[in-house]
């Protein structure tokens, strides 16, 4: 019996589990729980199933995490998705019994890592991938307009003629659907940063896809286009804390702010927000710490 019939069994409970199923959250978890798993069968552990695991399992695992010098945050989440798998098959007091207090992982911060990129910083990195890749320039545009993903922009091609007519058209409210590469396969919809400068940048996105082969990246697979995509940015420097992710935090930043200003409360916005980006209206305390950080806590400190 080898750590993988192990690692399997525990994915097979966390697959039991309610909820947490997510596309990217699916992956995530398995590959800890290998991790997990081939770190038991080098310890000399003999466990084989995932109703065999005891409480010293975790707290080595937890402890050899630290050791190795991984953050509060990575542990915790490494953490979660063993009380997942616990979850799974029926032993969720033994789970929450294992709380991170008790395995020395509390207290790790969500507080969002970067910041909103300026329109001047976004303008300087731009010219720098338009001159390697004018598609993932493109792509890059449309994610600090509507606030997408990575995958979000580069599988959007579908979606182009549809949003053209949605931001165009006077007598809708402007509104975007995004369809492809959506986190869990979650359709949303959500508003531009500003409905003519969104329309120019839909228009030669279409005027790319055209000429190039239906595609806005020219790559023959997803696979393929999100290396490209992820190449293309950390050539020109867009990496840590200036990295894509930023375009995000830019476009609900700048919609927190107007909302804000409109006179809506701080959790009214941020829940608001927070459907805009695909978290769902539940997740606005984490739009708040994530995204918002810099722009709602900082106004109330100067209002104060």
């Amino acid at each position: 019996m080898s750590n993988t019939s192990l690692a399997a069994d525990l994915c097979r409970s966390a697959r039991r589990a309610r909820g947490k199923q997510a596309n990217l959250t699916y992956r995530a978890r398995e590959q800890a729980l290998a991790r997990f798993a081939r770190f038991l069968w080098v310890s000399g552990f003999q466990i084989h199933t995932a109703g065999q695991l005891k409480e010293k399992h975790i707290r080595a695992w937890a402890a050899d995490m630290a050791a190795r010098g991984r953050s509060v945050r990575t542990i915790a989440n490494n953490l979660a998705h063993i009380r997942t798998a616990l979850e799974g098959i029926k032993r969720r007091p033994f789970a929450d019994k294992l709380s991170n207090a008790v395995l020395g992982a509390a207290g790790a911060s969500r507080a969002g890592t970067k910041r909103p990129m300026t329109r001047e910083e976004f303008e300087l990195y731009r010219a720098k991938v338009a001159a390697i890749d004018p598609g993932v320039a493109v792509v890059l545009e449309l994610q600090l307009e509507l606030g997408l993903r990575a995958e979000e922009g580069v599988q959007c091609v579908k979606s182009l003629a549809d949003w053209l007519h949605a931001i165009e058209n006077p007598a809708t409210d402007g509104y975007v659907t995004i369809i492809h590469g959506t986190k869990g396969g979650k359709t949303r919809r959500g508003p531009a940063l500003d409905r003519r400068r969104a329309a120019d940048i839909v228009r030669r996105a279409i005027a790319l896809v055209a000429g190039g082969r239906g595609r806005l990246v020219r790559k023959p697979s997803l696979r393929q286009a999100m290396a490209r995509y992820h190449y293309v940015v950390r050539r020109a420097g867009m990496c840590g804390k200036q990295a894509p992710h930023c375009l995000r935090y830019a476009y609900a930043t700048e919609h927190l702010r107007r909302l804000k200003a409109a006179g809506m409360s701080r959790r009214e916005a941020a829940a608001g927000v927070s459907t805009w980006l695909g978290h769902g209206d539940g997740r606005g305390t984490w739009v708040e710490q994530v995204y918002g950080r810099a722009e709602l806590f900082a106004t109330e400190v100067r209002d104060a």
